[in-house]
């Protein structure tokens, strides 16, 4: 009787690269050592539980003839839970997971269309099992679905540690296979992982199935059918390395010959450990590697061995475990996940989410929404969109134009047959006047806390602490924006950014923009930094301007305890705009990216090198008349940073005379205005003035009427 040697390697995380094109990249590091050890760690009890189900797997193999098949399939009810993140990164097709399983199903009843490239050697080893992969059509509360949860969670990317994925969707593993499918994952020392899976041996139901990244998942990818392998009990070819014989050397499988190290480069002259014949050797000899086993890490990987279809089918079969596998596909549980024969296809109702190309964008421009709905495939679409042009669409990816400046929400409700669904998302289109709000110079030091919450917008990330405004630490008044990054998670995986007003840096003699940081990391061996963005088309599109890397942004000692600056530990930072001096409507985005450091401040954004004291454009904000030249009556669009008393606004031609009296020292609000001139009509063509005053400050444009 063969002896199976226990491992640390018997459990955990599987490494193994790979794109969806079956192309496998290199493997820096593999974690499933690391994944073990803490698996044993938490739970010594699953060291001798390992022992006993090895024991048995050979004894069911000793007892049955290592047979591999039953009377009916083995159907595994599958949901695919595809977690994305940051707005739907991560995001895969239905068709993509179809294909997936239909690689997979493929693969173990060795349907493969590569399966002639096994060679000669192995064809007699090579095994085909009875497995199908189904996506579930009856979910846990007896509702119609199509086997797909989405949900946007931050831990999508990068979780840690990473089974926290498996918390935010996870169905009941005795009744269905879960697979998350996720956008990366943590790994400690570089690298990359492309998915990993826990063995049957543990008996831990809550956290039993298959992690795997979104760039390794689809038809045609072996990562999964990798991992099933080790769901379904297989380790590596090469897990243990050349030991004395067959039997404890890699996988202790004996017709699949020991392999020493994990490789990539399907060499098919690797012979890399000389003991194949030592033991219950099939072949009598030292052979080859079986690189083309689905348990190695090469590219050319297209079958199981008769022992390892042994192996996944006693574990198949077994209510050893209370992963509950051998449930799966009775026919009770087939019937309760709606997927016993016929399996077909089946309608629901939709569960509907959309996404859509632009958060950003001036008056007059369009977004396309595109139905993201899932659960079912609609039939019907009905749109609302209030501010957009049309305000209602019945297509599925419709594109809607804007033409007035404000903030918009959308609402979608896809249809079947079977029902509707619908979604509102809540000012998520942001509508900007052609107009600057401001022209430079000027200054903004957030001591005005309407205005900051009128002129800035502010993006919400994963967690609860945002940009605000403060009163904790300032350089000139007593009051900055702050992100109160010390509150957050010390692993630091947020990014929160915050937009500027428009502005015109055209009539700007100095065209920098300067700005004040206090900024202290917590630790050695933090990576937060500050991107620093501009933007031409009011947020549409955003330029990379200044990334503040975190050694460029520290301006202060290390603090254990929340930061708040002195005096001292300010720094300021330029940016040069002397490329786009032109433009009349500019916005800047300053976007924090945590990595576990501290706290930081911003002050003082200036703009065209405001000198403090400078009353020129002290209330007024913006003044501008459009559209120049205009062949119709124009408008003038004016924002006033404070109240004014008398305000005037005049026309006067090419002479000087007044020709119209718009606003006759009338008091006005601070805000923004839009006012018609000429709306009769009454002047000829020509050159004209627009005067305009606002207390004791006078600004003139000149207007062209064709």
């Amino acid at each position: 009787m063969k002896s199976l040697k226990l491992t640390l390697l018997t459990f955990g995380a599987l490494l193994i690269a790979a794109n969806t094109n079956a192309q496998k990249k290199s493997v820096d590091w593999c974690v499933t050592n690391e994944q073990t050890e803490k698996l044993y760690q938490n739970n010594p009890a699953l060291i001798q539980q390992d022992l006993n189900l090895k024991q048995q797997v050979r004894d069911y193999i000793d007892n049955n003839g290592g047979a591999t098949k039953k009377a009916s399939p083995w159907i595994i009810p599958v949901v695919v839970h595809n977690i994305t993140h940051d707005g739907g990164q991560g995001y895969v097709s239905k068709a993509d997971i179809e294909a997936q399983l239909v690689t997979m199903t493929e693969d173990f009843k060795r349907l493969n269309p590569d399966a002639g490239n096994t060679r000669a050697l192995f064809v007699p080893y090579a095994a085909a099992m009875d497995v199908e992969f189904r996506l579930a059509h009856i979910d846990p509360n007896g509702n119609c679905t199509e086997g797909i949860v989405r949900m946007e969670d931050p831990l999508s990317n990068f979780p840690v540690p990473r089974d926290a994925i498996k918390s935010v969707s996870y169905w009941d593993s005795k009744k269905y296979f879960n697979i998350w499918v996720i956008d990366n994952i943590e790994t400690s020392g570089g690298g990359f992982i492309a998915g990993y899976a826990q063995f049957p041996s543990s008996g831990i139901n809550s956290t039993y199935g298959v992690v795997v990244v979104n760039h390794a998942f689809g038809g045609g990818d072996r990562t999964m059918t990798h991992e099933m392998g080790h769901c379904f009990g297989l380790l590596h070819t090469f897990q243990s390395g050349c030991g004395s014989n067959c039997s404890n050397s890699g996988d202790q499988i004996c017709d699949t010959p020991p392999v020493d190290v994990s490789t990539q480069g399907c060499l098919s002259t690797q012979n890399s450990c000389n003991n194949d014949a030592n033991g219950p050797d099939p072949y009598g000899t030292n052979v080859v590697d079986q690189i083309e086993n689905y348990m190695s890490y090469d590219q050319c990987q297209n079958m199981f061995s008769l022992e390892q279809a042994s192996t996944m089918a006693f574990y198949l079969n077994s209510t050893s475990t209370s992963t509950g596998l051998a449930q799966l596909s009775t026919p009770a549980n087939l019937a309760a996940t709606g997927t016993a024969n016929p399996y077909g296809a089946v309608i629901c109702t939709p569960i509907a989410d959309f996404s859509y190309n632009k958060e950003f964008l001036c008056e007059g421009d369009a977004v396309t929404f595109t139905d993201d709905s899932y659960n079912a495939t609609p039939t019907g679409w009905n749109w609302t969109f209030t501010g957009g042009t049309p305000a209602s669409s019945s297509v599925a990816n419709p594109t809607i134009t804007y033409n007035t400046a404000g903030v918009y929400s959308v609402t979608h409700q896809p249809s079947t047959t079977a029902g509707s669904g619908i979604k509102t998302k809540t000012n998520i289109i942001t509508v900007s006047s052609l107009t600057a709000d401001y022209i430079g110079p000027i200054i903004d030091d957030f001591e005005n806390t309407t205005q900051f919450n009128n002129d800035w917008i502010i993006n919400s990330g994963t967690d609860a602490y945002d940009w605000q405004n403060t009163t904790a630490a300032s350089v000139s008044g007593s009051r900055s924006i702050r992100v109160d990054n010390f509150s957050a998670s010390s692993s630091g995986s947020d990014v929160d950014y915050i937009v500027s007003p428009s502005y015109d840096i055209s009539t700007s003699a100095n065209k920098t923009v300067k700005f004040k940081v206090a900024y202290a990391n917590r630790a050695a061996g933090n990576s937060d930094r500050l991107m620093c963005y501009y933007s031409l088309d009011c947020g549409g599109t955003w330029l990379l301007k200044l990334p503040i890397t975190n050694g460029n942004l520290v301006t202060a000692p290390d603090h254990g305890n929340s930061f708040v600056p002195t005096s001292s530990e300010w720094v300021e930072k330029t940016m040069d705009f002397t490329s786009v001096g032109t433009a009349t409507n500019i916005r800047f985005k300053f976007q924090f990216e945590a990595g576990g450091g501290n706290n930081i401040y911003l002050e003082d954004i200036n703009i065209g090198d405001f000198t403090i004291g400078v009353e020129d454009f002290d209330n007024i904000g913006s003044f501008n008349v459009y559209p120049n030249p205009t062949n119709s009556n124009a408008q003038i669009s004016f924002n006033l940073t404070k109240d004014v008393k008398s305000l005037s606004i005049k026309v006067r031609n090419a002479v000087g005379q007044e020709v119209t009296n718009v606003i006759n020292e009338q008091s006005f609000s601070s805000g923004k205005y839009t006012l018609k001139i000429d709306e009769e009509r009454k002047l000829s063509a020509g050159i004209y003035f627009i005067e305009f005053k606002a207390d004791n400050n006078v600004k003139t444009q000149k207007l062209i009427i064709q």
